[in-house]
């Protein structure tokens, strides 16, 4: 194979978050797997800054264009709005000096394998003699509709997604009542979208082996794959992990939607009842883009610390008695999981969170079906060291067993050859 092509909706890097984490893994698979292999990323870019991070395994970076405001509008309300013909995510990635840009990139250099990453860049789908991998990363269109049932958690449910659409627009659809309007919409229109790009590629790939199983069913595709996180645990030592036995911690970018509504979901409805029990329990909120409600929590609860971005994630978390993962909706194998498990925090969770995962319930980690449940989870976490070490110790034994690089890899391997 003699060159790859990744088009994806911004920077695959740095590994900043669990989506770029993906990437680079399907990038440094890809370069293990054909090492004489040229990876070029055609790429839009969210941070500029970022760029001065471009990793040694991309050869080559191709900047995309965003369409502009007057092209945003027409194509929500022409291609969305009247049409009903793309969810409202890809009007506003959709750009046609852009696709034009794909299209003669890829007649001109005819690459061996390019990798379209998320439906809001399947638009961009383009003939070539090369194979065509959509990777879904989930289905979004399950993870809109859940969140419908927690509305009154969500500061905003379009997150990051806000920032690309046109001034007016934002503004208008931060109003709660056309916010919950637009991710019916959003949800009824991605669910149909999946379903209708699928056919024009050669592989889906999902993070969790569940959801692409599922997929498959549901669009009779023959290739259908799960691919999770890479994950490669901590070595374990003899003797107790140390860890703040005070210390719980939640993780994950916080102007996400799933991320937000669990951190304040969590004050609201349980933190103060572990409060009471062990009053000197102090709760970190760790992750970068913290909304103006997820701020707001530490003065509005004791013991609750939200941190903004850190410099190294691994070491916040890592003495903490635990981590919590209230997760209201979401769909795929959480990254932030997994992370928590392989280096030995255990995790208290709830059928959201361990959705993916065949963990064993009170061995590997927690997960629980009532707010008492987590309660209590949580507080024998913190009270019990021997039951603590031992979920630690099992947690990165079964993340060594399912999520290291030899066992992610072999379906990359499949879809390559």
């Amino acid at each position: 194979m003699n060159k790859i092509v990744f088009i994806t909706n911004r920077l695959p890097f740095p590994a900043t978050d669990g989506r770029k984490n993906m990437l680079l893994q399907y990038i440094r698979h890809m370069k293990e797997i054909y090492p004489g292999s040229e990876i070029v990323n055609l790429s839009f870019v969210d941070e500029p800054n970022d760029l001065k991070h471009q990793p040694k395994e991309i050869d080559r970076l191709v900047r995309l264009k965003l369409p502009g405001f007057a092209e945003k509008l027409y194509n929500v309300l022409v291609h969305s709005l009247i049409r009903r013909r793309w969810p409202l995510q890809v009007s506003v990635y959709y750009r046609r000096k852009t696709h034009r840009q794909i299209r003669n990139f890829i007649r001109e250099e005819k690459p061996d394998f390019v990798l379209y990453d998320m439906v809001r860049v399947a638009e961009y789908w383009t003939e070539g003699k090369g194979r065509n991998v959509l990777s879904y990363d989930d289905l979004l269109s399950l993870r809109y509709r859940r969140q419908l049932d927690w509305f009154q958690y969500i500061p905003s449910i379009l997150g990051g997604f806000a920032n690309k659409l046109p001034d007016s627009l934002k503004r208008f659809a931060e109003l709660k009542f056309v916010q919950k309007k637009l991710i019916a919409f959003e949800s009824e229109m991605l669910a149909r979208y999946e379903k209708k790009v699928a056919p024009l590629f050669d592989h889906l790939i999902f993070t969790s082996p569940a959801e692409a199983l599922d997929f498959r069913k549901a669009t009779h595709h023959k290739s259908c794959h799960g691919i999770p996180m890479k994950v490669e645990p901590a070595v374990q030592t003899r003797g107790s992990r140390r860890y703040d036995s005070n210390k719980l911690v939640f993780v994950g970018k916080m102007d996400i939607p799933h991320n937000s509504s669990a951190a304040v979901y969590f004050c609201e409805r349980i933190w103060m009842r572990i409060k009471r029990q062990m009053p000197s329990a102090v709760f970190y909120i760790v992750g970068k883009s913290p909304t103006e409600e997820v701020r707001r929590l530490q003065d509005e609860y004791p013991g609750v610390v939200v941190t903004g971005a850190v410099d190294d994630v691994k070491r916040v978390v890592s003495d903490a008695a635990l981590m919590i993962a209230p997760l209201l909706f979401g769909t795929g194998i959480k990254t932030k999981i997994l992370e928590a498990m392989s280096w030995g925090v255990p995790v208290v969770t709830n059928r959201i969170g361990s959705e993916g995962l065949d963990a064993s319930h009170g061995e590997e980690l927690f997960i629980c079906d009532s707010e008492d449940e987590m309660v209590q989870c949580v507080l024998r976490l913190m009270g019990d060291r021997e039951m603590n070490d031992t979920v630690s110790s099992k947690s990165i034994q079964y993340v060594a067993r399912r999520f290291s690089g030899a066992a992610t890899r072999k379906n990359m391997e499949l879809i390559l050859s």
